[in-house]
């Protein structure tokens, strides 16, 4: 009698587990914007049959948020740009104006979730602000301000001046001393 029982309360029990399991899943990915989520979508991703799913979800839902950014998604994979620095360099420069803006738009929006704070090595900071991913620090900002107000002018021109003279006379421009 109570094994008949327990065999028709099994979908009952399967069907509260999947629940559950769901719940956490909601309540993980508004921890922190997802952050404990995405190392399981990336192991759930590499089972073959759900990754495919996942994948298509993932690709229908750009393309109704954002289209441009799809087709760009779209084109860079299919250059195979996502892997190597340089396929990505000559993929960027085949698409339109407007994927190549959403493309950018979504690389900035991405790395400023991704770092949380700035990019403390100065080298590798500069190297991103040259290939235009990289945002101004406040520090930056602060700076340019103050030269666009024609404030602290004299003190940055004279420095300037003086690194550039270094550098012509074949010294380095560091500091004595210390």
């Amino acid at each position: 009698m109570i094994a008949s029982i327990f065999w028709f309360l099994t979908p009952i029990w399967v069907l509260l587990f999947l629940v559950l399991l769901l719940g956490v899943f909601a309540i993980l990915s508004r921890i922190r914007g997802g952050r404990y989520v995405r190392p399981i979508v990336a192991g759930m991703m590499k089972i073959p049959l759900l990754g495919r799913g996942l994948r298509r979800l993932s690709e229908s839902a750009l393309e109704r948020s954002n289209p441009m950014l799809a087709g760009a998604v779209k084109k860079l994979e299919r250059a195979g740009a996502m892997r190597d620095p340089q396929r990505m360099q000559k993929a960027l420069s085949m698409l339109t104006a407007a994927e190549r803006r959403a493309w950018m738009e979504a690389a900035d929006q991405q790395q400023q979730q991704g770092s949380g704070s700035e990019v403390s090595n100065r080298q590798i900071r500069r190297q991103l602000e040259r290939q235009g991913f990289g945002q101004k620090s406040a520090k930056d900002k602060a700076k340019s301000k103050g030269k666009a107000k024609g404030k602290n002018k004299k003190k940055s021109e004279a420095e300037d001046e003086r690194r550039n003279q270094g550098r012509k006379r074949g010294k380095p421009s560091r500091r004595r001393g210390r």
